[in-house]
């Protein structure tokens, strides 16, 4: 007579349910649903009633949000054993971001009364809820520090006659290049002014007082810096408006996190004190 190993759960290779012991994760299962989302679908949008969470059991999916233009701003990418939809199975209210499945996806729903049902009866599975929101916020919280400055955005989309734009502004705001000028300027005018006095060679007084040569050569000098000055102004006009929406995004984002996990926490720990009143209530005969 062979003996063979039990069946493995397939909730065993998710973080968030892999404590569980084999009678939990049959009574867990047993609450879910399943869910197949082609590659490209939505799972949800931004704004959607939802009292629904999700795992990932195969599949990608992407995290988006609207900005305040209307662009989808990526605000993370899921594969199997991670978890969304959390915030609105937890307070009931609007869907935050909108979930698209980046490849064909296979999805375990948890309906929010099914959820907070197995809770009351497994209030130890709270604490591994409570370490997956904590890494969620710490991973939120490395996208942010990670996203470009405006300086890098920028620099991916920058033209050859922008860059020389930039160098030549750069140059031109140096003190390298006022000593340059005033040492070429006193020099042509000091050369000019004693080769017209008879102090050196009159063959050297290519361009006597007034300094017609001088006059046009600086003209049109300073007609070329002002254009490529304007033209770098307006880069970084561009440069403070990126970093604006990303400065508006970050907040918007952390103002989200630090609301959701407040309303997590406030509502697994009203959970958690109604135990031991509802395991001391005598059952009615």
């Amino acid at each position: 007579m062979s003996s063979h190993p039990p069946s493995r759960s397939p909730l065993a290779h998710l973080p968030i349910f892999a404590t569980l012991d084999a009678a939990g994760q049959a009574d867990l299962e047993s609450r879910f649903t399943r869910r197949n989302v082609a590659a490209g679908e939505p799972v949800f949008w931004f704004g959607d009633a939802g009292d629904t969470l999700y795992v990932i059991d195969s599949g990608q999916a992407e995290v988006t949000a609207p900005d305040i233009e209307g662009r989808h701003v990526l605000l993370d990418a899921l594969g199997p054993g991670e978890i969304f939809g959390e915030l609105s199975m937890l307070d009931g209210g609007p869907r935050s971001a909108t979930v698209r499945a980046l490849t064909d996806c296979s999805l375990i729903g948890l309906h929010r009364d099914a959820f907070h049902a197995f809770l009351r009866a497994r209030p130890d599975v709270a604490i591994d809820v409570l370490q997956v929101l904590g890494a969620r916020q710490r991973a939120s919280t490395a996208t942010i520090r990670g996203l470009k400055n405006p300086n890098a955005v920028l620099a991916e989309s920058t033209t050859r006659w922008q860059r020389v734009s930039d160098v030549v502004a750069t140059v031109a705001a140096s003190h390298q290049f006022t000593i340059a000028h005033l040492s070429w300027f006193g020099g042509w005018i000091l050369l000019n002014v004693l080769a017209t006095a008879g102090w050196l060679p009159r063959v050297l007084a290519f361009d006597p007082f007034p300094f017609g040569l001088l006059t046009l050569i600086v003209s049109l000098e300073a007609i070329f810096l002002s254009i490529f000055v304007l033209v770098s102004q307006n880069r970084q006009s561009e440069r403070d408006r990126i970093r604006t929406d990303l400065d508006y995004q970050v907040n918007v984002k952390a103002h989200v996190e630090i609301v959701g996990i407040v309303t997590r926490l406030d509502r697994i720990e009203r959970a958690i004190e109604r135990l031991p009143k509802a395991a001391e209530t005598p059952p009615k005969s």
